[in-house]
Parts: C-alpha cells; structure tokens; sequence
C-alpha cells in the first residue's frame, strides 16, 4: 500500500477532539472558522462530498464533511498561535486530489473548462448574450433567464475531479484523521 505525506492546518481545539483514535470534521469548525460564509461553504463542501465519496469511499456515511490537505509541503498553510499543522503519512487510495486552481473556478461560481477552445467558446456565449458578470448565472437572477447555462455552469464543476489540470499545485482531502497515521504535530509561534 503506498503511502503519501501531506499536512493539514486545523484548530488547536482539534487536538482533543478524537474519538476512539479518529477525528472527523466538525460543522460547528466550519461555522466558527467561515463566520458569515459558513452557509456558502457548507453547501459547497456537501456538494464536493456527494461527487469525492464516489472516488473514495467514506469510512461511514456520518461524515459531512472532507478535511483539506496540502499535497506540496511548500504550499501547506502555516500554524498561527490558533493553530497546528498536522503532518499526515495516509495510504494514496484514501486521498481525492484536485487541482487548486480547478477548484478556485468552483468556489467562484465559474465555469470551468475543459481546454482553452472550451474556455473561449464559453466566453463567446457570454458575450453573445451580454452577460458581463459569470457569476451571476449562479448568484444572481440571470440563472432564471439561462437556465441552461447555469446548468452548464455547474455541470462543468464536475471536472474538479477529471484528470487534467490546469495548475501545479494540488490539494486534497480526506474524510478523517486517525491518531496512527499522524507523523508529526507543529505549533503556531504565539510570539507573532
């Protein structure tokens, strides 16, 4: 089984509260962490959950949520005096990895294309239709007005998950941290 290092930045909180060796991510974290957005990424993540569990299978289905890994240890967040960075050694089939800037293109409401001849015909549409801001397709009334280029819109997300990418930096995520594949715990410096 091969194994993949990578590091996650979570709440110092975390640190107590696994249960029976297992950490799973906590709704009230993501309210705590996302403020005002934590309806948003709720959603988001439930979504990123529903098509991630088809590539790797949740441990159980009470799991809401992915933890988010650093693939790259020199993209990994750093700790603050809140935080730890948890460095993880976890078999390679229990990790999704995606494209960073894949999935900046989802959490903005964005289509993402395929290739660059997607991208542009994408935009033509766009301008053929005078639409100036993409995002409203999905955060605004034009959705109602093209429903099927908000359908295109968010059916195109689904290539978060197909293997191409358009970035070096990749991320990942994992349904739970277990105490045994945890390989080193480090501290934010409080003296920042």
């Amino acid at each position: 089984m091969e194994k993949i290092t990578v590091w996650t930045r979570q709440d110092k909180k975390i640190l107590k509260s696994f249960n029976d060796g297992i950490y799973r991510c906590k709704e009230d974290y993501i309210n705590q962490k996302m403020e005002n957005f934590s309806d948003y990424y709720k959603k988001l993540y439930q979504w990123y959950s529903k098509k991630a569990k088809a590539i790797v299978e949740k441990p159980d289905d009470s799991i809401k949520y992915p933890i988010w890994v650093s693939i790259d240890e020199d993209m990994q967040l750093q700790p603050n005096e809140d935080s730890v960075i948890i460095k993880l050694s976890i078999p390679k089939e229990k990790i999704v990895i995606t494209d960073i800037e894949k999935w900046g293109y989802v959490v903005n409401f964005l289509y993402l294309p395929k290739d660059e001849a997607d991208y542009k015909e994408h935009q033509e549409t766009l301008k053929k239709y005078q639409i100036n801001d993409p995002t409203a397709l999905i955060m605004g009334d034009l959705g109602n007005f093209y429903p099927q280029l908000k359908r295109k819109v968010k059916k195109s997300w689904d290539r978060l998950f197909d293997d191409y990418r358009i970035s070096d930096i990749r991320q990942g995520t994992i349904w739970q941290i277990r105490e045994e594949d945890i390989v080193e715990i480090i501290e934010g410096d409080s003296d920042e």
